[in-house]
């Protein structure tokens, strides 16, 4: 038992050592990992932004132009298909979400990578590298989180349409809806705006909160994993992040 844990330390040393080379960190910042995980969120106090946005806020009432799959498999099914979806139709290159959409953390991003288009998922290139080493610093596996982009096809400006912002978080909502996740993760200033209605500077101060069917999730909001890889200065702040989401469940 006591080779296992010190093999499980290692792994997530060496995960800890790999998301700062490529982010990269010169040197180790704060304090040891933590397994967030490991205690449920519904035991760690909520940790409230001054102003939280409201569900109508984050969440307009839109209604779809078609049936919406009602579980995570059939979606991301459609998705790969090029069914009518909201941010299915910036482009021909469909990706799907990644995960199995369990009860865990979910992960919310922009738009897929122009090398994740090949595998036609989430997580199949270099910023999914990124993103696996920087939750195994505080011991959440991305293979255990469900990750769904705003547009899981690549509009042709590589941004997401401001316009277009309602919608997409109507459908991020839709598919928290099926997860039921415990804690959210958001990527970026556009799944920042869509999901909290704040930039990413001001969502980064605090835990932000999500309402939604009657269930309050924690959100965390950070730079998404290319930013760090093209601006390495970021990669201190991006720790913090991860260490005040880490902090919630010792608090």
């Amino acid at each position: 038992m006591e080779q296992q844990g010190q093999l499980a330390a290692s792994k997530m040393l060496a995960s800890l050592v790999g998301w700062w080379e490529l982010a990269g960190v010169d040197g180790a910042v704060g304090d040891a990992p933590i397994n967030w995980l490991e205690e449920a969120a519904s035991t760690a106090p909520s940790v409230e932004t001054a102003t939280p946005p409201t569900t109508a806020q984050a969440f307009p009432d839109i209604r779809p132009k078609i049936d919406w799959p009602s579980d995570i498999e059939n979606l991301k099914a459609a998705i790969v298909r090029g069914d009518a979806l909201p941010g299915n139709d910036f482009g021909n290159a469909f990706v799907s979400p990644s995960g199995a959409g369990s009860n865990g953390v979910m992960v919310i991003s922009d738009l897929p990578d122009q090398d994740e288009t090949g595998a036609a998922v989430l997580g199949s290139g270099k910023t999914g590298l990124l993103l696996t080493r920087m939750l195994a610093a505080i011991g959440i596996g991305l293979g255990d989180c469900y990750w769904t982009a705003l547009a899981t096809t690549i509009p042709p400006t590589g941004e997401v349409p401001e316009n277009a912002l309602k919608e997409l978080a109507a459908f991020c909502q839709h598919q928290i809806a099926i997860v039921r996740p415990s804690a959210l993760i958001l990527l970026g200033s556009s799944a920042s705006k869509a999901l909290l209605g704040e930039e990413l500077l001001q969502a980064r101060q605090n835990l932000g909160n999500i309402n939604h069917d009657g269930r309050n999730m924690a959100a965390l909001t950070t730079f998404h994993p290319r930013t760090l890889i093209a601006r390495p200065a970021l990669k201190a702040q991006a720790w913090k992040d991860l260490q005040m989401f880490a902090k919630r469940a010792g608090s």
